[in-house]
């Protein structure tokens, strides 16, 4: 058999070995950082020195950078403005050599004769005189008189190679007559490829132009006078941003060219300008900063130029600055870890006992003292901590006591107190409870006291120390047992259980049955008189009594009014009792078109409110789905709720019906303006024999059970009733 080997290249095995040696480091330095109190304050602020120093070094090398840079952009603007006014210098200058050659004596009848060498022999000695070295005369035909240029060893030469009337300037002035136009300016490049500056000056003889005289500079001569007043770099741009001069010694004027549309910038520019989002310019492995600008004399924009100073400066600055502050913060960095040190030691030592004396307590020495004599901040915790283990052992003295209290206390309540743990599981909490539960699981009736609670927790969710009413009664042999919870939480607010209290309401139930006896007896006995009551008013309404006078008919009516309220009172009575017998309304469905069954509820009532003084809108559809309902109930609730708008309304008021359909369900609305509901009224008003407190109408009567029942006869019909109300401004049902 072979022995297996390991094939991996030796390369990854190091890899490998290094990956995990370096794992190891980082976990044995880090269990070293953990375990002691001193590395953990020394560490933090090593670092906080460390972060300070690298940013302390950034911000004060930055701010004192961003201050020699605000001096260098300072220089370049100053610098860039001596550029405009150099060349508004040599444009005066240009303008002081044309009158002084274009005026001398005789100069002018020659020019006018076309005699050529009167106008030479006058012109070149003032043109010498002015030094000036390119000078152009043309008559007032376009004809040149003179075109000559100064040589490098001082004597002028005519030129040849190309027309000088066919310069712009020229032509502009000569087109234009006028003798007092203003002078044009521009550069012009001769074949030879040199840039000259020119301006060109109408020649005046008493208000007639008879010719144009043209004055220039070599782009050498203006570029030397340029960089001696300005004291930086200069960079012309024509001919939409192509540079085509600088004082650069390596002048590869193609890197220095710019972009027509910074070109187009420029030229439009009222000053010089530094971008400061522009990157230096690199030359010669120098860097540079630029501002730019408009050459622009008089209304004449002529090109763009540049301004440059080196940034060596700068970088040196930063670099110097760099290492002073990295030297002071190192300093710094050295003085914390030693002070820390120390101070590390005078905070652990104390805190090491501290440590031995807790364990000790936790072990059940409660007579374990500190032995810290310190008036710091550790001394009043070693000080705090000795009295606590004085006080602990009292204090667990007082929780005994005050344990067996409260069980003294649970075993005199009568009722079953039971506590359901988050887990579900109940825990009798005395004697009566344990009996009750017992009883309970006898009957099997446990898991619908879990239901309860189950139901008890949905609803209560968030809410703390509410208790639930009587949802559910169980009976147990004979006894009949209500239900009371209540959340048990801690002072944060953590659920700790429900308390569950069972009470033995047999006797109360007793004397509800009889209650709801008597009453259904005295309804249905009461009913009989109330008919023959009735009848026998409305037969004596009719006449059949003989004829009545106002005062009895009067009193009939009032009869009759009267037996109906107590009919209708009576009818809530035998509603109510066949609530409380059965739960429920026993309902007879039938299909119902609502519009219509609605509408001939409201025609009834509309007379009445005429009577009152109130006005009854109406937002009923004609089409309507039809719906299974017991009319009989139905009716009484809709009735109910119109009646209610009606009495409670002051006259002047109006009651709004409304009806609609949305989401497969029917709204029905009942709105006026009366008196309205207080919220604290609006809590309790479905509620049996209860009625508003803040009523002022005196013929407003009743049991205070309409609205209960109509809310049972809605809900029987699987529908809800709610109120929105407002005092002083009416209600919505």
């Amino acid at each position: 058999m072979e022995d297996s080997v390991d094939r991996r290249p030796s390369s990854a095995v190091t890899t490998e070995e290094t990956t995990t040696e370096r794992r190891t480091l980082w976990q044995r330095l880090w269990r070293i950082y953990d375990s002691r109190i001193r590395f953990k304050i020394i560490a933090p602020y090593l670092v906080l020195t460390l972060v300070v120093a690298i940013l302390g070094t950034y911000v004060v090398t930055q701010l004192f950078v961003s201050s020699v840079e605000e001096r260098l952009n300072n220089q370049l603007l100053k610098a860039g403005r001596v550029v405009s006014t150099t060349l508004a210098e040599v444009e005066r200058g240009h303008l002081k050599a044309a009158r002084s050659i274009a005026y001398v004596e005789g100069l002018i009848p020659a020019l006018e004769d076309g005699d050529l060498d009167t106008v030479r022999r006058l012109a070149l000695p003032s043109a010498a005189g002015e030094r000036v070295e390119y000078l152009l005369i043309v008559d007032q035909k376009g004809q040149e008189i003179l075109h000559v240029l100064l040589q490098p060893q001082g004597e002028y030469e005519d030129v040849v190679e190309f027309e000088g009337t066919s310069m712009s300037i020229v032509q502009s002035l000569l087109a234009s007559g006028d003798a007092a136009a203003s002078p044009r300016r521009i550069f012009v490049r001769f074949p030879s490829g040199d840039y000259y500056y020119c301006t060109a000056s109408p020649i005046d003889r008493r208000g007639h132009l008879v010719g144009v005289i043209v004055v220039g500079t070599s782009m050498r001569t203006l570029l030397a006078r340029l960089y001696s007043t300005a004291l930086a770099d200069v960079i012309i741009y024509l001919d939409g941003g192509q540079a085509v001069a600088s004082t650069f010694y390596d002048n590869n004027l193609d890197a220095l060219d710019i972009p027509p549309s910074l070109y187009d910038i420029l030229l439009h520019n009222e000053d010089v300008t530094v971008f400061k989002d522009e990157r230096p310019l690199s030359l010669g492995g120098n860097a540079f900063r630029l501002a730019r600008g408009p050459l622009r004399v008089g209304n004449d924009t002529v090109g763009a130029f540049a301004v440059a100073l080196p940034l060596d400066y700068i970088m040196q600055t930063r670099a110097a600055n760099r290492n002073i502050y990295a030297l002071l913060f190192t300093l710094a960095m050295g003085a914390v870890i030693l002070l820390g040190n120390w101070v590390a030691q005078r905070i652990t030592d104390p805190v090491g006992q501290l440590a031995d004396a807790s364990r000790s307590v936790a072990e059940g020495d409660l007579t374990r003292r500190t032995g810290i004599q310190r008036r710091d901040e550790i001394g009043v915790l070693a000080s705090a901590f000795d009295k606590m283990t004085e006080r602990l052992e009292e204090r667990t003295h007082e929780l005994e006591e005050a344990l067996g209290r409260l069980r003294a206390i649970l075993a005199s309540i009568g009722d079953g107190v039971v506590l359901e743990d988050t887990d579900g599981e109940f825990h009798p909490l005395n004697k009566a409870a344990e009996n009750l539960l017992e009883e309970l699981a006898a009957g099997f009736l446990l898991s619908p006291l879990r239901e309860l609670m189950a139901d008890y927790e949905g609803k209560t969710a968030g809410e703390e120390g509410t208790w639930v009413k009587e949802h559910r009664r169980f009976e147990v042999g004979r006894k009949v047992i209500t239900v009371h919870s209540a959340d048990v939480r801690t002072e944060e607010g953590e659920r700790l259980g429900t308390v569950i209290v069972m009470r033995d309401v047999t006797a109360e139930v007793a004397a509800e049955q009889l209650k709801d006896a008597f009453i259904t007896h005295v309804s249905h006995e009461l009913r009989t008189p109330l008919t023959a009551i009735k009848g026998y008013g409305e037969l004596l309404l009719s006449g059949a009594g003989g004829e009545l006078d106002d005062n009895q008919r009067n009193f009939l009516e009032t009869i009759c009014r009267h037996t109906d309220n107590l009919v209708a009172m009576i009818n809530e009575l035998l509603d109510f009792s066949e609530m409380e017998a059965g739960g429920r309304l026993r309902l007879q469905r039938q299909p119902v078109l609502l519009n219509l069954f609605i509408e001939e509820i409201l025609e009834e009532y509309r007379p009445q409110m005429e009577d009152k003084g109130l006005t009854l809108h109406t937002d009923i559809p004609a089409s309507l789905p039809i719906v299974e309902a017991d009319t009989r109930r139905l009716r009484w609730a809709i009735i109910n709720l119109v009646r209610n708008a009606m009495q409670y309304t002051p006259a002047g008021g109006h009651v709004t019906v409304s009806l609609r359909a949305a989401d497969q369900q029917v709204i029905f609305e009942v709105s006026d303006t009366g008196i309205g509901i207080s919220p604290q009224d609006q809590e309790r008003l479905f509620d049996r024999f209860y009625r508003v407190t803040n009523v002022t109408e005196g013929d407003v009567r009743g049991l205070g059970l309409g609205l209960y029942v109509a809310k049972a006869i809605i809900e029987a019909h699987n529908g809800t009733i709610s109120v929105t109300s407002a005092v002083g401004k009416g209600s919505t049902f």
